[in-house]
C-alpha cells in the first residue's frame, strides 16, 4: 500500500537554506554510523520494515524500551472513529511486529484487545524466549499505568516492549511529553514516559504546520530529519536534528524557506486550499488507495 500524496513525487534538498541547515545537516559529521541509510518509505511494507530494522538496532545497542511512530494515514484517512482505525491499520501493526529479528524464530503473534477502547497487545512468540517481544499498538493512559501492566513491563525483563503510536490512542500520550498528558496526580506517567522515551527509534509522520505539509521521519541511529511538500509536491527536506524539533523551531525554519524562495502569501494559500480539498474527499482517498 503506498502513501497517498507521495506517489510521482520525487526527493529534493534544498541547498540554499544555510540559516535553517546550518549546523544541523553536519550535526553527525564523523559520527554518522556506516549503514545504509534509511530514505523516505514509499509504502506501508517499506515503513514496517524500517521501523523493525531500527528497533533491533536500537536494541543490539541496548535499549529494550523503545517507542515507535507508524504513518497511518494511508490504511485510514478518518480521525473520528477509533475503532475503524484500529481495524484498518492493525495489519500494519502485525507486519511490523512479525518483521523484528528480521522474522527470526517467530513461532506465532498472538493479538488480544486489553481495554474497552482500542489498546492492542501484539505478542510475538519465538522458539528462543529470549527473543519474544511485546508491541503495544494504540495504548491509553489507562492501560499503560495501571498496576497490571506494570507487572508485565516488568516480567519481559531484557525482552523488547515498544509502545506504538500512543499519540492515536483514545486517551493518546506523547512519551517526549515526560507526564504532561496524563491528569491523575501521579507520577505513573512520567515514570512511563522516562522509560520509553529513552529511545524513539522510528517516527514517520505527516502533519499540516504553518500551512505547510510537514514529515517528520527518524530511524535510529540516524538523525531527525524535516521534510515540506513544496508548491510544486515535491518533498524539500528543510535539515537534521539530534533531537525532535519543536513546533516554534518548526514555524522558524519555514518562514526561513518561504523568505529564501521568495514564496508569496497568495501561493501558500492556494496550495493549502488544494491540499484540504485532496484530502477531505473519501471517495477520492479510497480510489487513491485502490490503485495502488
Amino acid at each position: 500500500m503506498a502513501f497517498v500524496g507521495a506517489q510521482g513525487h520525487s526527493w529534493h534538498r534544498l541547498p540554499s537554506l544555510p540559516s535553517v541547515r546550518h549546523g544541523l545537516a553536519g550535526a553527525h559529521a564523523g559520527t554518522q554510523p556506516k549503514l545504509p541509510r534509511p530514505e523516505l518509505p514509499n509504502s506501508t511494507e517499506a515503513m514496517c520494515r524500517q521501523a523493525a530494522a531500527a528497533v533491533m538496532r536500537a536494541y543490539t545497542d541496548g535499549y529494550t524500551r523503545q517507542a515507535v511512530r507508524l504513518r497511518l494515514d494511508a490504511a485510514y484517512s478518518g480521525q473520528e472513529d477509533l475503532g475503524a482505525l484500529l481495524k484498518a491499520s492493525l495489519p500494519l501493526a502485525k507486519s511490523f511486529a512479525t518483521k523484528l529479528w528480521n522474522g527470526e524464530s517467530l513461532k506465532a503473534l498472538k493479538t488480544s484487545l486489553v481495554d474497552d477502547d482500542v489498546t492492542t497487545l501484539l505478542y510475538r512468540e519465538a522458539d528462543n524466549a529470549l527473543m519474544d517481544a511485546a508491541v503495544l499498538y494504540l495504548p491509553s493512559r489507562e492501560v499503560v499505568t495501571s498496576s497490571k501492566f506494570a507487572n508485565f513491563f516488568q516480567s519481559m525483563g531484557d525482552r523488547l516492549v515498544i509502545v506504538t503510536n500512543p499519540e492515536n490512542a483514545a486517551a493518546n500520550w506523547r512519551v517526549e511529553n515526560m507526564g504532561a498528558d496524563f491528569y491523575d496526580g501521579s507520577d505513573a506517567g512520567l515514570e512511563i514516559c522516562k522509560i520509553f522515551s529513552q529511545q524513539s527509534c522510528y517516527y514517520y509522520q505527516l502533519v499540516p504546520i504553518n500551512g505547510w505539509q510537514v514529515t517528520f521521519f527518524r530511524a535510529y541511529p540516524f538523525p531527525w530529519e524535516l521534510w515540506i511538500e513544496d508548491l510544486n509536491y515535491n518533498l524539500v527536506k528543510l535539515g537534521e536534528f539530534e533531537q525532535k524539533p519543536s513546533y516554534e523551531q518548526i514555524v522558524a525554519w519555514t518562514e526561513a524557506y518561504e523568505e529564501s524562495i521568495g514564496i508569496r502569501a497568495f501561493q501558500k494559500v492556494g496550495k493549502l486550499l488544494q491540499d484540504n480539498q485532496q484530502r477531505i474527499d473519501p471517495d477520492e482517498a479510497s480510489l487513491a488507495l485502490s490503485a495502488s
